[in-house]
């Protein structure tokens, strides 16, 4: 039986498709012929460097097509993938790549003389490749080790349980986590994605690093489709929609925070995106208003909402016949994707009854890089979860209630913030808003609200709370009401929660 290789989904693309369009970024275009050449060079020459199957090499890099040529040449090669933040600062960068046990480090230009100064404390890095401009004396030069190197198909060794690669979480508490995911999980994952095919035009927006990047990059090849990818930096809607008119985009994944994002371009409505034919939305809780938004905005595309994570890959999807009778949904269980809801008790959950949602897949992850301890909390058997919360109903849907760590507990009640943080999204004044529980001698946790005006609009205290209170029970109503400039938000334009929390709990022992 043949084995689930990431590289053997580009050696099939290749071979069918060789003068196709792989990849777009900028005025950039590479076919898949081209793209697997520069592959099998590269992943040549780091054989030849010494660079072994079963080896780990770091990628620090903004958004690119390199990004893509790197990862699957680690793939080919049989060497794990150790991606980092690019927004990390050098002691960060340095925790990174020595818990994941680099032995070199391939980074772009820009990002020399962020770690310049911290080499030393690379504990097993041997060597560097740089690309993009100029790097260090003795790093070397990418483009020279391809011109060098052969352009054959490697012949390492590779098994489809060897890790492709290493995604560290963002780490909601703590240090990140490297969660590591095999070449045959990746691959079965991209089994599922009914979203691509090989009239594809997809637009990747996140940063590579990140789960759905890698996903969808993979997906574009194994599909035999063509991958767009946004450049790395801050999100610009109008951007947005100039790529989908100029490329003729049938695809994207966003974060809800996007799509809301789009929808503050004044003139969004002169830009032709009719090419868009399915758009995904994940990795946070979509608002309401926000769906309708897309719903009547690009009117020429499916709407599907998903769950998922780095840990368990996609387990759920709402079809777009659902969208408004299943309004909160992030749909049913996928193929092959079975899902138990646990209660404080262990007990598996009944219809409507909160309980942590753990998953197992066939895109489920290994376990966490040298942290048994956490391993073992994540999984239950062949189920693995990541904390979050969430009820099902009668029919099987899903509906995702909280982060485990966001619920607020406020006089023995447990509040989930995510309803309030809906309602608040669809005021009319309101841009952005972010609901959290922050200390009180009475309650416990007391519900507070920080909000973001639209522009020229304002709100005072007293009125978002009695809006809360015309919708919802009282003791879910805020108590208090801040008004900020702007939220923290992560690379993939998601809500740091942690971060605004940080600001109310400080000098206070407990944290919940």
């Amino acid at each position: 039986m043949p084995k689930l290789l990431v590289g053997d989904a580009l050696r099939a693309t290749a071979r069918k498709l060789p003068d196709k369009t792989a990849f777009v970024f900028k005025d950039q275009r590479i076919t898949y012929r081209k793209f697997e050449e520069r592959v099998n060079r590269l992943a040549n020459g780091l054989l030849t460097k010494g660079y072994q199957p079963g080896d780990h090499i770091a990628i620090l890099a903004f958004n690119c097509i390199e990004y893509y040529e790197i990862l699957f040449a680690l793939a080919k090669a049989g060497i794990v993938a150790v991606p980092v933040n690019f927004r990390y600062k050098a002691e960060e960068i340095v925790y990174i790549v020595n818990h994941g046990d680099s032995k070199a480090l391939i980074y772009e230009a820009p990002f020399r003389d962020v770690f310049h100064g911290v080499r030393s404390e690379f504990e097993k890095v041997s060597g560097y490749v740089v690309f993009g401009g100029d790097g260090d004396d003795g790093d070397m030069n990418y483009e020279d080790l391809l011109a060098s190197s052969s352009p054959a198909d490697p012949k390492a060794e590779v098994s489809e349980t060897t890790t492709w690669y290493i995604g560290y979480t963002s780490g909601t508490t703590g240090r990140p986590k490297g969660a590591m995911r095999s070449h045959r999980s990746n691959i079965l994952m991209a089994f599922n994605f009914i979203y691509l095919d090989q009239e594809s035009v997809s637009l990747l927006i996140m940063p590579i690093f990140h789960f759905n990047s890698i996903s969808f990059g993979l997906g574009g090849v194994f599909h035999g489709g063509t991958t767009v990818i946004y450049p790395s930096g801050s999100f610009n809607g109008r951007e947005i929609l100039e790529i989908i008119e100029k490329e003729k985009v049938t695809f994207s994944s966003m974060v809800p925070t996007m799509y809301t994002l789009i929808f503050q371009v004044p003139d969004k409505d002169l830009f032709d995106t009719s090419s868009l034919k399915r758009l995904l939305t994940s990795s946070a809780p979509l608002m309401t208003k926000t769906k309708e938004q897309i719903l009547e905005f690009f009117k020429s595309a499916e709407l599907y909402e998903g769950y998922g994570a780095t840990e368990t890959a996609g387990v759920t999807c709402l079809l777009p016949k659902d969208q408004y009778r299943k309004v909160r949904s992030c749909g049913q269980a996928n193929t092959f994707c079975r899902i138990k809801l646990i209660n404080a008790e262990g007990r598996e959950c009944s219809p409507g009854e909160v309980g942590e949602l753990y998953a197992a897949s066939p895109g489920l992850f290994e376990g966490y890089y040298k942290d048994p301890e956490k391993t073992a909390q994540a999984f239950m058997g062949e189920y693995a979860t990541v904390g979050d919360m969430a009820t099902m109903d009668e029919e099987g849907y899903y509906y995702i209630v909280d982060r485990k760590n966001d619920m607020i507990i406020s006089g023995g009640e447990n509040i989930y913030p995510t309803e309030i943080d809906d309602l608040l999204s669809r005021h009319p004044k309101i841009f952005q808003a972010a609901v959290i529980g922050v200390p009180d001698e009475k309650w416990g946790e007391a519900v507070k609200a920080v909000i973001v005006c639209k522009p020229g609009e304002k709100l005072t205290e007293a009125e978002v709370i009695a809006y809360c209170k015309q919708h919802l029970a009282g003791y879910k109503c805020p108590k208090t009401v801040d008004f900020w400039e702007a939220l923290p938000l992560n690379p993939m334009a998601k809500i740091l929660k942690r971060e605004i929390r940080a600001r109310y709990w400080e000098g206070h022992e407990a944290k919940i």
